[in-house]
């Protein structure tokens, strides 16, 4: 299962700025910051699950996107994510959607349940992305700005060993728990991360 997050054409992720390029060593450099607004019932339908960026999409130009595929040899490392979370106000939010859609039903659910808002910022880069990659998005006739992440949903597995440093952020958030990775990946788990994820 995968799905995918419009960061465009969703009017619950709002970016207020962002800035992608590329970088020696066949890198590219990304930071945003903005907001998410998330509701229950969007977080229960990934409880226990981990999501794992697989795919960004980068728009061009007006009807111009180049992919950066995340399951391959290009690898994802955010450096820094920094996070506040509220709940907001009713004129703040677009009732009845949620941040992310799944490519597995075609559609979003809705929610009346109170929602919450995470205002976010996060740097980062992407390393060993494709020589034709960088070139199409070097070549582009505007600056690169992130279109979708699509990511996969699986099962979680328990750390191998690795360092706690890979752990950027633990947040609780409408009884949920929610851990973000070094490599992107996030795990939701219901309560307490560590007895529901199986992670910490």
């Amino acid at each position: 299962m995968s799905i995918t997050v419009n960061v465009e054409g969703n009017q619950n992720i709002r970016v207020a700025e962002q800035l992608v390029g590329t970088a020696p060593s066949n890198q590219v450099e990304f930071a945003a910051e903005g907001t998410i607004t998330v509701t229950p019932a969007l977080l229960e339908r990934f409880e226990g699950a981990s999501l794992q960026p697989a795919e960004l999409e980068l728009a061009v130009a007006d009807s111009e996107t180049v992919v950066v595929d995340l399951s391959g040899a290009a690898s994802l490392y955010l450096e820094t994510v920094d996070v506040g979370v509220e709940t907001p106000g009713t004129g703040d939010l677009s009732p009845g959607t949620d941040a992310i859609g799944s490519s597995t039903n075609g559609g979003t659910e809705t929610s009346d349940t109170q929602p919450g808002a995470i205002a976010f910022t996060v740097e980062g880069t992407i390393a060993d992305v494709p020589p034709a990659t960088l070139e199409s998005l070097a070549d582009a006739s505007s600056g690169p700005t992130i279109a979708t992440v699509t990511f996969a949903v699986e099962e979680p597995t328990r750390s191998d060993g690795g360092s706690e440093a890979d752990v950027l952020l633990e947040i609780d958030l409408l009884g949920y728990g929610l851990a973000v990775y070094r490599d992107g990946r996030i795990d939701v788990g219901r309560g307490g991360l560590a007895d529901d994820v199986g992670l910490l």
